[in-house]
């Protein structure tokens, strides 16, 4: 009876921790960046992810749905670094979604001075793979 309490109670305290873990990583920002350029209207995506699976990329305004980006499946060690060009997007705001598998990030881009554009994180949602134990 004293070893299954023990167990339990060593169980119990690892979940603990791990949801603790996990919650703390949740606070924090994603290794996603989008960043402005010296060029005009021109904006870079830093993922900053190791992936093999599809990353979307859908660019969105106050009209909706803009355009999407779909960047294909290949082995990113330590990530990619990919360029847009933002001059045809209307108005002063537009929204960016990069999706993976792992997890989304929703960025609203504010225009600033000279075609320079200002990047603030809305949302974070990461995807953890589900466990069961038998």
């Amino acid at each position: 009876m004293k070893t299954r309490i023990l167990v339990f109670g060593a169980v119990v305290a690892a979940i603990s921790t791990l949801a603790v873990s996990k919650s703390k990583a949740q606070g924090q920002s994603p290794e996603i960046r989008i960043i402005s350029t010296n060029e005009r209207d021109l904006i870079k995506l830093i993922y900053n992810y190791e992936t093999s699976k599809a990353v979307d990329v859908k660019f969105t305004n106050a009209d909706g749905f803009v355009k999407l980006d779909k960047i294909s499946g290949k082995d990113f060690k330590k990530g990619f670094l990919k360029k847009y060009d933002v001059e045809k997007m209307r108005g002063n705001a537009f929204w960016i979604e990069i999706t993976s598998e792992e997890l989304s990030a929703t960025y609203k881009m504010v225009s600033a001075k000279n075609g320079k554009w200002s990047a603030q994180l809305e949302k974070t949602t990461y995807n953890y793979p589900t466990v069961a134990l038998n």
